[in-house]
């Protein structure tokens, strides 16, 4: 693998962009991993003139993503439709224990291309951007009960913010720093929180089901009465907080296995 080349794409982070004014903004999750893509189409006529993405994953996600995004650009709506895993390995070669970054890519991009056919994908009316998000909060002083399902908030800084009752449900929080935050009954169903700082954040009553907190920073949080479910995620060391939080789902972990991964 050209492991410079590898290093360039993540530092330049190639493709990697909100795009407001998108054709069609289309969600996947990589069930394998759990990790979230998001793609971003403009199509004019019948042809891709913009592709970019944004992900939860690591760098090989990146870079199949960014090779993805790169090979469908100006070609056509149903030739986007047909890349193939061999078409992103033309373009950067994966080692074998990787090759299944580009088989997702694929997934990501089809799945974006029959959004656009279908009319589905993220609708408008919800594609909340940062901008938005934070006029709000210099506005109003808060972020109580908004609307914020499907944002993509990544680094921020809010600290001490009052968002209780919001929805962020699907939401890309990774890095975000919620401390000493008030986010009690707020809804993060499928929402990323990976390496999050939630020190002494009130999430009493929150809705963590499927949520991801790998590497999260959750000293002092207050989880009472949050829900969880099979598919929320907590580092092995913070078990125990699932003790304060109530079970959700005929599939949730049994103790032992609760939210490790």
């Amino acid at each position: 693998m050209d492991f410079e080349r590898f290093k360039k794409i993540n530092d330049e982070r190639m493709n990697y962009r909100e795009m407001e004014d998108a054709s069609v903004v289309s969600s996947y999750r990589n069930l394998g991993c759990g990790d979230g893509y998001r793609l971003y189409l403009k199509v004019e006529g019948d042809k891709v003139v913009d592709a970019s993405y944004t992900t939860t994953g690591c760098g090989f996600g990146l870079v199949s993503l960014a090779m993805a995004t790169q090979w469908i650009t100006g070609k056509t709506i149903e030739q986007a439709g047909s890349i193939q895993a061999s078409d992103i390995e033309g373009m950067f070669e994966f080692p074998d224990r990787r090759k299944n970054y580009p088989e997702s890519a694929v997934e990501a991009v089809q799945k974006a291309v029959a959004d656009f056919k279908n009319g589905t994908g993220i609708r408008p009316e919800d594609r909340v951007s940062r901008t938005t998000a934070l006029e709000a909060l210099a506005r109003d002083g808060h972020l109580r009960g908004a609307k914020l399902n499907q944002i993509i908030l990544e680094g921020e800084n809010l600290e001490g913010v009052d968002a209780s009752g919001a929805d962020f449900s699907n939401a890309f929080l990774q890095n975000v720093n919620f401390r000493g935050a008030n986010l009690s009954g707020a809804r993060f169903r499928g929402a990323f929180l990976n390496n999050a700082n939630l020190e002494g954040a009130n999430l009493s009553g929150a809705d963590l089901r499927w949520a991801k907190l790998t590497g999260a920073r959750l000293e002092g949080v207050q989880v009472q009465g949050a829900t969880y479910d099979i598919g929320t995620r907590v580092d092995a060391n913070r078990i125990h907080l699932f003790k304060e939080m109530v079970q959700a789902g005929k599939d949730a972990y049994v103790e032992k296995e609760a939210g490790v991964g």
